[in-house]
C-alpha cells in the first residue's frame, strides 16, 4: 500500500457496489465451488461523528479516497477452499471514492468459494498486509507498533506566520473492519461495509513562547498499563452475536513487555543538508503527528472521568512534559463540552507551548520493571580525559557532573593503583585506586564515583528516583612485576570499602538477567575489565566484590580480535575467578584507535559497530533469558603511523586535526543515521561516545537517539507493572497547561 499520502485512519463505509453489467444478468443461485465476488465504494459519513480521516477536514470531516492497489483481507470460515484470501481495490477513474473492481491480489490463485452451508459469514480487515496470520481458533493476528515515526515530514507556512512540520503518518495502521452474513443463494456481490477500528490522536505541538527549542520525541501512554501496542487477535464475536458495535482485540504475543505506550520521534532526515537532525521549533512553529492506538471500543471515553491516557513530550535534552488527556476537541480543534478521547475516532489534541525542563532525567520516564540488560545507555568514552585534567588526547569536554545532568548514564574510567599504606617490612600495604590520565595518577577513583552519586541524589530530590548509572573500570598498564595482581587487589579493597559506605551508592546485590530498574534505582553498577585469565584469577572464587567482571580480550585457546567479541565473554558477579559460575555474557566492540596507525580501518570499525547492533537484534528475537549485556564503543580516535596523532592528510574532516573530534564527527553522523533507519526491536546496550555532550553537533543527536530507543520498542519487563510511574493529573481541557 502506497503511503505517500497522509490519510490518517480510513473510517469509511465500504458499501457493496453492484456493478452495472451485473444488473443486466439474470440472478442464478451460486453453486458450491463458485467464486464469491465483492463490490465496494466509499461514502461520506456524518461530519459530527469525526470518523473520516484525511489530511485536512472538509466541511468538518476528513475525506478519503481509494489508492490503486489497496488490499483487504477477507475471512470466511464456511468457504470451501481455504478461508482467507487477499483482495485489491481499483478505484473508479472518475470517482476515487468508489470501486467497481474488487479483485484477487493473485489472479492465478482461487478466491474465496462458496461452501456447503447456506449462510456464510464474512470478516474483512484493512490493510491486508498487516495480517500476520491466524491462530488456532481462526482469529486474525495483527500488530500495532510501539514506534510510529512518520514516513516523511512536510513543511508548510501556517496562519500564525510560523512553520508547521507535519509528520506524514504510516496509514498501514489505519485499521478498518467489515462484517456481513450472506446467503449463497442470493447470487449477488457480498456487501462489506467497512468501519474504522483504531483510535487516532491528531496531536499539535506548539513551539515555545520565545526563543527556540529543539524537540526529541512524544509518547502516548496508558498510566493504567492498558495495552496500546503489539500483537493482538481480532475477535469478531461481539459483532456476530450483537453484543458489541465493533470487534474487540485480545492481547497476543509477549505480555511481559512495555505495551502501554506508543512513541514518535521528531527526527527529520532531510534537515542538515540531508545528514538529518531533530526538528527545532520557534514561536508560532508547530509539529503535527498522529498516533494509532489499539481500540477499546467505547472505553476510551475520558469525558466520563477517566484520566489514564497521558501525552509525554520530550524536548531535546530535557525532562519530560506531561499532559493528561481529560478533554477533547472535534476534528477542527473546537472544544466539545467536557470532551473525551473517543474510540474509533480522530481526536484532536492541542498541546501548550513547549519549554525546556532540565536536567535530563530520562530513566525516570521508563517502567521501573524493565530489565537493565534491555536498556540503551548513552555513555562517555574515557569519561575523564578532558582538557581540565591535562589529557593528551581530549575525549570529553564536560565534567562528570555535567555529563550526568545531560543524560549520560554510562561512564568509562582508566585507573591505576598506589600503595598508601606502610612501606616497611612488617607493615601491610594499602592499595588504593586512582584515576589514570596519560599514565599519571590524578585523584582517587572514589572522587569521581562521588560525583555520579551526587547526581543520583539530586535526581531523587527532584522527584526522579529511578535513575541509575553504569561505570566501566579498566586499568592503565604500567611496567613491573606483580602490577596486575596489585591492581586487582586495589580493585577489591577500593570497591569493597565503597560498597560499605552508602555515600558512594554502589549496587551491592548480584546483577542477574532478572535485575530491573527498580532494583538498581539510585545506585551505581560497577563493571571491571581484566586483561587475561591469569590476571582475573588473582581474586578468589568467593571474593564478593560489589562489581561485575569480564575478560577484555580473547579467552585462552580461542582466536579472534581482542576488541570485537560478538559471542561474548563470561560476565561474573563478585569475582573474576574462573572457578566462579557465570550467569551472563558481556558482548562488546571497543576498537579504540582507527586509521593507519591504529587497530583497524574506519570501514572495519563501522562494520563492527553495525554487526554489534545486529547481534543485539538477534539476541532479542531469539533469547528470552535477556542474559546478554551489550557494549558498543563508538568512540576512539583516528591515529597516524608513528606519533599516535591524527593525520589530516589521511582523514580530512573539515581540516580538524584532532583525532578524537574527527572520529566523533564521523561516528555521530554514521551511527545516528544507522539507528534512525532501523526498525527491529532490540536494546542498543551501552554505547560509548566521544564528546558526549548534547550541544555537540555530531554526538548530541546520537545521545538523544540512544535515549529514544528505550521508548521505541517493547522492552521486556518483570511481569506487568501497575505502577502509575511519574504520572500526574490536572483538570481542564487541551491547550491549557502542562501537568504539574
Amino acid at each position: 500500500m502506497k503511503r505517500s499520502l497522509l490519510l490518517g485512519i480510513l473510517p469509511l463505509a465500504f458499501l457493496a457496489g453492484c456493478q452495472d453489467n451485473l444488473e443486466e444478468m439474470p440472478v442464478v443461485p451460486a453453486q458450491t465451488g463458485d467464486e464469491i465476488t465483492f463490490g465496494s465504494s466509499l461514502t461520506d459519513v456524518d461530519a459530527q461523528t469525526r470518523t473520516i480521516y484525511g489530511d485536512k477536514p472538509v466541511n468538518g470531516a476528513y475525506p478519503v479516497t481509494w489508492e490503486d492497489g489497496d488490499q483487504i483481507a477477507i475471512y470466511c470460515p464456511e468457504a470451501s477452499n481455504g478461508n482467507m484470501v487477499y483482495y485489491k481495490v481499483t478505484p473508479d477513474g472518475t470517482d476515487a471514492s468508489h470501486s467497481s473492481a474488487v479483485t484477487k491480489v493473485n489472479p492465478d490463485q482461487a478466491g474465496l468459494q462458496w461452501g456447503q452451508a447456506e449462510e456464510h459469514h464474512f470478516s474483512a480487515f484493512y490493510p491486508a498486509d498487516r495480517i500476520l496470520g491466524q491462530n488456532e481458533g481462526g482469529r486474525l493476528i495483527a500488530e500495532i507498533p510501539v514506534n510510529q515515526d512518520p514516513v516523511e515530514w512536510k513543511e508548510t507556512e501556517n496562519g500564525a506566520g510560523g512553520t508547521t512540520y507535519t509528520g506524514v503518518a504510516n496509514t498501514d495502521y489505519a485499521f478498518m473492519w467489515a462484517y456481513n452474513k450472506h446467503n449463497k443463494s442470493d447470487g449477488s456481490d457480498v456487501a462489506l461495509n467497512f468501519k474504522p477500528w483504531v483510535t487516532i490522536l491528531d496531536v499539535e505541538i506548539n513551539g515555545p513562547a520565545q526563543g527556540t527549542q529543539k524537540m526529541s520525541s512524544i509518547q502516548i501512554r496508558s498510566t493504567a498499563n492498558e495495552t496500546l501496542n503489539g500483537q493482538f487477535l481480532i475477535d469478531f464475536n461481539p459483532v456476530e452475536d450483537g453484543t458489541g458495535n465493533a470487534p474487540t482485540y485480545i492481547q497476543y504475543g509477549n505480555a511481559a513487555a512495555t505495551r502501554n505506550q506508543i512513541t514518535i520521534q521528531f527526527y527529520n532526515q532531510s534537515l542538515n543538508n540531508g545528514q538529518g537532525d531533530f526538528i527545532t521549533l520557534g514561536p508560532n512553529d508547530k509539529i503535527v503527528v498522529r498516533f494509532y492506538l489499539l481500540p477499546k471500543d467505547e472505553g476510551y471515553d475520558t469525558s466520563s472521568g477517566r484520566t489514564d491516557l497521558q501525552i509525554r513530550l520530550t524536548p531535546y535534552n530535557s525532562a519530560v512534559l506531561t499532559r493528561t488527556l481529560n478533554g477533547a476537541t472535534d476534528g477542527e480543534g473546537n472544544t466539545q463540552g467536557e470532551g473525551g478521547i473517543l474510540a474509533h475516532k480522530v481526536n484532536k489534541v492541542i498541546l501548550p507551548p513547549v519549554n525546556y525542563q532540565g536536567p535530563n532525567y530520562w530513566m525516570s520516564s521508563l517502567d521501573p520493571n524493565i530489565y537493565v540488560t534491555e536498556l540503551s545507555l548513552p555513555g562517555s568514552r574515557m569519561s575523564s580525559l578532558t582538557q581540565a585534567n591535562d589529557a593528551l588526547t581530549i575525549y570529553q569536554d564536560q565534567t562528570i557532573s555535567e555529563q550526568f545532568t545531560n543524560g549520560v548514564r554510562a561512564f568509562y574510567f582508566q585507573t591505576m593503583y598506589e600503595n598508601d599504606g606502610g612501606l616497611g617490612l612488617f607493615e601491610d600495604p594499602d592499595y588504593n585506586l586512582y584515576l589514570a590520565v596519560n599514565g599519571d595518577k590524578l585523584n582517587r577513583f572514589n572522587t569521581y564515583i562521588q560525583d555520579i552519586a551526587n547526581g543520583l541524589a539530586t535526581a531523587e530530590v527532584a522527584g526522579r528516583p529511578n535513575e541509575f548509572a553504569f561505570v566501566l573500570l579498566s586499568w592503565s598498564s604500567v611496567t613491573g612485576s606483580n602490577q596486575d595482581r596489585r591492581w586487582m587487589q586495589a580493585v577489591q579493597e577500593e570497591l569493597t570499602e565503597m560498597g560499605n559506605d552508602s555515600q558512594y551508592r554502589l549496587y551491592t546485590e548480584e546483577i542477574t538477567p532478572n535485575t530491573t530498574i527498580d532494583d538498581v534505582k539510585g545506585k551505581i553498577i560497577i563493571k571491571v575489565n581484566y586483561n587475561d585469565q591469569d590476571m582475573g584469577n588473582n581474586l578468589g572464587k568467593y571474593a564478593d566484590v560489589p562489581a561485575m567482571f569480564a575478560l577484555w580480550g580473547v579467552p585462552s585457546g580461542e582466536s579472534g580480535d581482542d576488541f570485537y567479541r560478538p559471542d561474548g565473554n563470561d560476565l561474573r558477579w563478585g569475582t573474576s575467578s574462573s572457578e566462579a559460575k557465570a550467569t551472563m555474557k558481556w558482548v562488546y566492540q571497543e576498537a579504540t584507535t582507527v586509521g593507519p596507525g591504529g587497530q583497524i580501518s574506519l570501514a572495519n570499525k563501522k562494520n563492527y559497530i553495525r554487526q554489534m547492533f545486529e547481534s543485539s537484534v538477534e539476541a532479542y528475537q531469539n533469547n528470552d533469558e535477556h542474559n546478554m549485556w551489550f557494549m558498543n564503543d563508538c568512540g576512539g580516535s583516528f591515529v597516524g603511523n608513528v606519533t599516535g596523532d591524527y593525520v589530516s592528510g589521511n582523514y580530512d574532516r573539515d581540516e580538524n586535526t584532532d583525532g578524537a573530534i574527527a572520529l566523533a564527527h564521523e561516528m555521530g553522523i554514521y551511527v545516528t543515521n544507522l539507528l534512525q533507519s532501523r526498525t527491529e526491536d532490540a536494546t542498543l546496550g551501552i554505547v560509548y561516545l566521544n564528546y558526549a555532550n548534547p550541544t555537540n553537533p555530531y554526538s548530541g543527536n546520537l545521545i538523544q537517539t540512544i535515549i529514544n530507543n528505550n521508548f521505541n520498542f517493547q522492552l521486556r519487563t518483570e511481569g506487568s507493572s501497575q505502577t502509575a510511574y511519574n504520572a500526574s493529573y490536572t483538570s481542564g481541557g487541551n491547550a491549557i497547561s502542562w501537568d504539574k
